[in-house]
């Protein structure tokens, strides 16, 4: 693991997964998640290497073994942006190398909005858990606050994310508080800017956080939909069917 520090100085870590030999996929984990958590612990560190491709997992801001600034501004989409300009950078890849990119959940909206901005960057994309509207329009910041102080209990989608941001105990609970409020700054519109890369999109047929994926399907010009079966959420991510759809499209899209 190593630490790459963004335009505002945060550092961000970057851990190396899979074939170091293999091409090279940028893994951007979910809301509350890391790569720990999200790829290795899910079973993506071996699956990559077995596949041959070589992993690259960025913490995100707030998140993991990255730094943990405090306040909203932290967490506006463009230092996230920022944040993937930095590691792109420190890769060692050829100058006229394409990434892949494999995301989950907000990670997936964060690949989503970067690849529509930036078409250069990635051959294609894997996108997994990506709902077409934005899951944290709606947070009630007051109950989530109560919420965490053990005053009320949580509902609606305020309770989902107060779920995430308690769930691991390395997390930091009012952070992620900040990312929310942060990132919703910039609603998620997928039909705005939409990638014109290859794209490949997956989500459990009981993820009722993400049961409108294929809906994006329409909104992009190179995009497809495969459903996870019986995978919801919070368990799609350790799914074989997910890892099988994943590589076999970059496989077809990746050099």
């Amino acid at each position: 693991m190593r630490h790459v520090a963004s335009a505002d100085g945060t550092e961000i870590a970057v851990h190396e997964l899979g074939d170091a030999s293999g091409p090279a996929v940028l893994l951007l984990h979910g809301f509350a998640s890391s790569t720990q958590r999200n790829w290795v612990d899910a079973g993506w560190d071996r699956a990559l290497t077995e596949a041959g491709f070589r992993g690259i997992g960025m913490d995100l801001r707030g998140h993991g073994e990255s730094v943990k600034p405090t306040g909203e501004d932290a967490y506006d989409v463009a230092r996230f942006f920022e944040d993937v300009d930095a590691v792109i950078r420190s890769l060692d890849s050829e100058p006229d190398a394409l990434l892949g990119c494999l995301g989950y959940s907000m990670g997936s909206r964060l690949a989503y909005r970067y690849a529509g901005a930036h078409p250069e960057v990635f051959s294609s994309l894997v996108l997994g858990g990506l709902p077409a509207s934005d899951p944290f329009e709606g947070i009630d910041r007051d109950m989530a606050v109560e919420a965490l102080a053990g005053r009320l209990e949580a509902t609606g989608p305020t309770a989902f994310v107060v779920q995430l941001a308690t769930i691991f105990p390395e997390a930091n609970p009012q952070v992620l508080l900040d990312v929310v409020f942060g990132v919703s700054r910039a609603p998620f519109r997928p039909a705005e800017d939409p990638p014109a890369v290859p794209m490949l999109l997956m989500s459990g047929d009981k993820d009722d956080r993400a049961d409108d994926t294929e809906s994006i399907v329409s909104m992009a010009p190179d995009a497809r939909f495969a459903p996870i079966p019986g995978r919801n959420h919070l368990n799609a991510i350790t799914s074989r069917t997910f890892k099988g759809g994943a590589f076999d499209f970059f496989s077809a899209h990746l050099r």
